[in-house]
């Protein structure tokens, strides 16, 4: 797995709808962090009225670095306003995901309490912009991720419940060009989940399937997509503990109780129609959700 670019070499931040010509503008560093602040707030409108990312239409070009800083003013709003943030996301896991978004490495993303929902819940699709779906493995911390729970191959040892989710994505990328930059400001294009009850791993350690285990994604009867194998224990081991070291090198911490949605091996799935979909992963249980129009 590819870790991701935190800075790159150049910090460029180009908005040609403020311009009078055709010549990208160039700001420094600290200018283009103010201009990034100044954003937040329409960037965050745009979110709330189901039509994210409006800015990239607009000529506006943000690097990794930049984008990151981006999804954090927001998240900085969102907390202001009383919503709670719950955990974090990983994504751009699989070379089938990277591929279908054009990015080659791991991105993260917040998770938001106010867009969590429990297994059977059912979702308009006017909500979304342009729903799309993956099916997961998502993780509850027991405490705070230390080296040693890394040591062994399988599920580390600081986590406390493992469940299959259903993640909700506004599936709209408005630049000339797919890049990291637009994809990590608008919140590696996160909009939810759908979380099963889990298990514990204690309850399945040693269990012989563990290694075969299987996570299908079904609308109605109809299978759409699945993987099986130890590649779903890998994710959640490596997911975790790249996402750790991350979060620390920015100066913060997983905490005991966060979930972590980590990273999604079949496809991302377009809901363009009125349909139930249904992830089975046993032995780590199932998830369904009814979209409606």
């Amino acid at each position: 797995m590819h870790q991701p670019q935190e800075k790159q070499e150049t910090d460029i931040s180009i908005d040609r709808s403020t311009q009078n010509n055709d010549e990208p503008m160039n700001p420094p560093a600290s200018s283009a962090t103010s201009r990034i602040r100044q954003w937040a707030s329409g960037h965050l409108a745009d979110y709330d009225a189901c039509q994210p990312g409006t800015m990239f239409a607009k000529g506006v070009v943000l690097d990794v670095a930049q984008g990151y800083e981006l999804q954090s003013a927001v998240a900085e709003l969102r907390r202001d306003r009383g919503e709670r943030i719950i955990g974090y996301k990983v994504g751009c896991t699989s070379p089938k995901i990277r591929e279908q978004l054009r990015i080659d490495h791991c991105v993260t993303g917040r998770l938001y309490e106010s867009e969590q929902h429990a297994s059977g819940v059912g979702l308009s699709r006017q909500k979304f912009a342009n729903l799309a779906i993956e099916g997961e493995l998502a993780v509850e911390l027991s405490h705070e991720p230390r080296e040693e729970d890394f040591t062994k191959i399988g599920i580390p040892t600081c986590i406390a419940r493992v469940f299959p989710v259903i993640e909700l994505h506004h599936h709209v990328m408005r630049g000339d060009q797919p890049s990291a930059g637009e994809l990590i400001a608008n919140n590696a294009l996160h909009a939810g989940f759908i979380a099963g009850a889990g298990v514990s791993p204690a309850d399945i350690t040693g269990e012989p399937s563990l290694e075969s285990s299987t996570l299908s994604i079904f609308a109605g009867n109809r299978l759409l997509d699945e993987c099986s194998g130890p590649t779903l224990v890998q994710t959640i081991h490596s997911s975790l503990k790249w996402l750790t070291e991350v979060v620390r090198d920015r100066g913060d911490r997983l905490r005991a109780g966060q979930i972590i949605l980590t990273g999604s091996i079949p496809n991302l799935i377009p809901i363009t129609d009125d349909c139930v979909i249904r992830v089975e992963a046993p032995p780590f249980g199932n998830v369904d959700v009814k979209f409606i129009t």
